[in-house]
């Protein structure tokens, strides 16, 4: 048997048992590899400002725990909070001026006074609907407590990708079919793409998110919480700043306050929706890609978004970066294979 022949053999039987051992890490080490790789030129200029490559991945730890992490464990503490201090009885009043408010709309609006929206409210069984939301609240608590330890396990993967990052890097070039120029430019391509796939995601979750809070905060709801929701809720196109503001405007007509309602429904619209999202915030993206990205690379800002609700959909909460990573890889390839194509012709 020749010696590569064992060492194949070999490396597929260690491979296997590996496998087995880093299955239940797979997702998480795959999220951290992406990671890494969306932000290797921060990781880089943490490395080059500072002199030592165990300074630098500790840098880059710190900020991405912060910018992305740090928000999520504080969402997740203020729901949990929130659901086990939810009050019965008031959520009870709420139905109840929801349907008075609706009855006296319907009784001045002609139009519908033939619907049957009265009678699905009434039908609604109240109780089995806050059994149900009982229920969904302890499997959050299940669920949170999995969700903070992935991203403890995350950020561990993170630190020690950027850590070896170069020499995983170089291994990889010696076995990969790619000269070294062209898995430098395949690699360079994927950091490049993938860095603008990140800074939109960051900065639409917190240009956004910031709007919103302080709107939440002046009408005496959490602003931190709801500004952190607003943000990743933002990211689904569409419906997603909807989903933030329209049960804020009910609560407030609940309560008598129809001028608030408006005022939350308005600025929502105007200010986040059509002038922050439309005009500035692609303002902001490319100033901070004109700072991180070298090279004059366009990602079709629908195509990023719906990879993003593609990803929720297939792989859950993580699929915001699964989506993006496997739309990036995409165009990564597509960006090189002419390259690659063209130099392989020369060689026959």
């Amino acid at each position: 048997m020749k010696s590569t022949h064992f060492l194949g053999l070999l490396l597929l039987i260690i491979g296997y048992f590996t496998y087995k051992i880093f299955y239940p890490f797979l997702e998480t080490i795959t999220i951290a590899i992406l990671l890494t790789i969306a932000t290797y030129r921060v990781n880089n200029y943490f490395t080059q400002q500072s002199g030592k490559e165990i300074i630098g991945a500790l840098l880059s730890t710190i900020t991405i725990s912060i910018l992305f992490f740090a928000p999520l464990i504080y969402l997740i503490t203020s729901a949990a909070t929130t659901i086990a201090n939810i009050d019965i009885d008031y959520i009870k009043e709420i139905y109840s001026n929801i349907y008075v408010w609706i009855t006296d709309f319907i009784s001045h609006n002609s139009l519908f006074k033939n619907s049957h929206i009265l009678d699905f409210i009434k039908n609604i069984d109240l109780n089995n609907l806050i059994q149900k939301l009982v229920g969904i609240a302890s499997i959050l608590a299940t669920k949170s407590a999995k969700f903070i330890k992935d991203i403890i396990l995350i950020l561990i993967f993170y630190f020690f990708l950027n850590l070896y990052g170069k020499e995983i890097l170089l291994y990889f070039q010696k076995i990969i079919p790619l000269t070294k120029e062209e898995s430098i430019k395949l690699f360079e391509n994927l950091a490049n793409v993938m860095g603008v796939v990140f800074s939109s995601i960051l900065v639409t979750a917190f240009f956004e998110g910031i709007l919103f809070g302080i709107i939440a905060q002046i009408y005496g709801y959490n602003g931190l919480m709801f500004g952190i929701l607003y943000g990743f809720a933002s990211l689904i196109p569409v419906v997603g700043g909807i989903i933030m503001w329209l049960p804020l405007s009910i609560h407030q007509i609940t309560l008598g306050n129809i001028n608030a309602a408006i005022t939350i429904a308005l600025y929502s619209i105007v200010v986040i929706s059509i002038i922050a999202d439309t005009f500035i915030k692609p303002v902001i993206i490319k100033y901070i890609d004109s700072i991180m990205i070298k090279k004059d690379i366009y990602v079709n800002e629908l195509l990023i978004f719906f990879s993003i609700v593609a990803g929720l959909t297939t792989y859950g909460f993580w699929g915001m970066i699964f989506g993006p990573a496997v739309i990036t890889l995409l165009i990564s390839i597509l960006n090189i294979y002419p390259d690659v194509k063209k130099n392989d012709i020369k060689k026959l």
